[in-house]
């Protein structure tokens, strides 16, 4: 009896966190607020892990985007939440550190010193990563100079590796980098390793 129990709260944690990793994947705002009127408001205790990071992106995208300023108050509480429950549980982590950089980010309207450390370790953590590349290129053109030499070199190799993976991505991260020192350092490296001038 308490196997079967057991097996079907592992399903309904599992059926949840895949619905709000669905959400989250979405990028439509119905299905952002949707899921965040239905679970933002749960303590994080209460949610399995696997949903709490997504979760979490959808309360710093309503943060930024809900439809009022009093939406977006309380999303950037439930973000909070979030993200403080992620850092006691999973310090260190790769989405827990680009969520840190995020929540920095959206509080502090600019890069601060945490938001600028969460961000270099989540290249210590995950060098490369497919999801959050294009986010994390475009937050280092904007604060290029305040990152360290090994976090530059981390988003440069990041971007080389992404048009390796599929040189039609070259134009898109060459919008992202616009006319910045990142971008000289991404077209430099591209020479190094025989992929001059896209």
């Amino acid at each position: 009896m308490l196997g079967c129990l057991g097996a079907t709260k592992l399903a309904q944690d599992e059926g949840l966190a895949a619905g709000i990793a669905a959400a989250a994947g979405e990028r439509s705002a119905s299905a952002r607020d949707t899921a965040l009127e239905a679970y933002g408001d749960r303590s994080p205790a209460h949610l399995p892990q696997r949903a709490i990071a997504p979760l979490a992106q959808l309360a710093i995208n309503g943060a930024h985007l809900g439809a009022s300023p009093a939406l977006r108050a309380l999303n950037a509480v439930r973000a909070k939440a979030l993200i403080d429950h992620l850092e006691r549980t999973r310090p260190g982590r790769d989405t827990t550190v680009l969520l840190v950089t995020q929540r920095e980010l959206l509080v502090n309207h600019g890069a601060t010193a945490a938001a600028l450390g969460a961000f270099a370790g989540s290249y210590r953590v995950r060098p490369f990563y497919a999801a959050f590349a294009a986010w994390r290129i475009a937050f280092a053109r904007i604060y290029w100079s305040a990152l360290d030499p090994a976090t530059q070199r981390a988003v440069i190799e990041e971007a080389v590796w992404q048009t390796r993976y599929d040189n039609g991505r070259r134009g898109g991260i060459e919008r992202l980098l616009g006319d910045s020192p990142a971008a000289a350092a991404y077209q430099l490296r591209m020479v190094a390793i025989g992929h001059g001038a896209g």
